[in-house]
């Protein structure tokens, strides 16, 4: 349980870091630590809009779980809010201008690292299950600027839910003062201008690769997975093209006796194509096949549905967890759309 000061009470189970059909958003960006704990410092204003034109804290990505959903659990969340399916380490940003007043950067309890920021139309807002904050506590921060990101740290963990930004909002006051159960919903005083939806769902490019590698893992080190003769990359895009999809990763495996982990990787580039950040994404464990012959098939899957913006590429790496264990053959099939 959350002391009153610290907040969102355990309101569900948590989402499990596996892979999931949620959409996933990778965004450029190295996380930075920080650390202060505090409390309110502002007094809340008497004259609070009922209103706001918020950012989005990171701009026009899915919603896993909405506000209405977060009422309609049983039992129902103690703190309903959006969450904004993002991959670990995306920027967060402020959603207007206004004064950081509360800060935690433990992952105890349901919440996570938090940020909460009192805005100067005298509503509040709280970012949950964060991975970094960027901002002091008392920082006066302008709408737009990056001020965290993102994670899922929740009950004593970094993996205490599935990746995303949960966004808590309350008109004129604190969550104290009105109750943390009576949030509203975020997404009624958001500015959808610079994100407008797309008129109409293209038709995405298929490709599908074949890799013979036939190549004996080491036990217990992660191995990058290669794709192409030349090639480890799954996705990539740049300044000038984004790229929307939906990959799954298909694995033959011999000498599987314990079994094999997979997971995929977002590496962040700077304009010179130097590598700045690396951000793993949940890890799948296939376990071996009821036959435990040397010479016995087992067969790993592993599906990500991702969004890259920013200079970004993809790949993947798999690691053995008993000696002996061969990658016979690596199959890619992804359905993506660039912009």
């Amino acid at each position: 349980m959350c002391d009153a000061g610290d907040a969102e009470l355990p309101d569900a189970e948590p989402l499990r870091p596996v892979f999931s059909r949620r959409v996933v958003l990778l965004a450029a960006g190295a996380a930075i630590g920080a650390s202060a704990i505090g409390r309110e410092l502002v007094a809340p204003s008497t004259s609070a809009l009922a209103a706001g034109t918020y950012l989005r804290p990171c701009g026009n990505v899915p919603i896993s779980s909405s506000w209405q959903g977060h009422r309609n659990r049983n039992p129902p969340s103690a703190e309903p809010g959006t969450d904004y399916a993002v991959v670990t380490g995306s920027q967060v940003r402020a959603a207007t201008n206004g004064v950081i007043v509360d800060r935690k950067d433990s992952t105890t309890t349901a919440t996570g690292r938090y940020l909460a920021l009192r805005a100067d139309d005298g509503n509040y807002i709280r970012y949950l299950h964060l991975q970094s904050s960027t901002v002091p506590l008392g920082a006066r921060v302008s709408r737009g600027q990056v001020i965290a990101y993102s994670g899922a740290s929740g009950f004593g963990t970094d993996t205490g839910y599935g990746p995303h930004v949960h966004v808590s909002l309350w008109i004129g006051g604190t969550p104290l003062q009105l109750g943390f159960a009576n949030s509203v919903d975020f997404e009624n005083y958001v500015d959808p201008s610079p994100y407008p939806p797309p008129p109409e769902d293209p038709v995405p490019l298929h490709k599908s690769t074949k890799y013979t590698w036939n190549a004996a893992l080491p036990n217990g080190v992660w191995a990058k997975m290669p794709v192409a003769a030349d090639s480890s990359w799954l996705a990539e895009s740049s300044a000038a093209i984004k790229e929307t999809g939906d990959l799954t990763i298909y694995l033959t495996a011999t000498g599987v006796t314990s079994g094999f982990q997979i997971r995929v990787l977002a590496q962040g580039l700077d304009s010179s194509g130097n590598v700045i950040s690396t951000s793993p994404q949940p890890v799948v464990e296939v376990k071996p096949t009821a036959q435990t012959a040397a010479s016995s098939l087992t067969y790993g899957e592993y599906s990500l549905p991702y969004f890259l913006s920013g200079p970004l590429r993809l790949y993947a790496q798999v690691r053995a967890l008993n000696q002996g264990i061969r990658i016979q053959q690596v199959v890619v099939k992804k359905n993506y759309w660039q912009s």
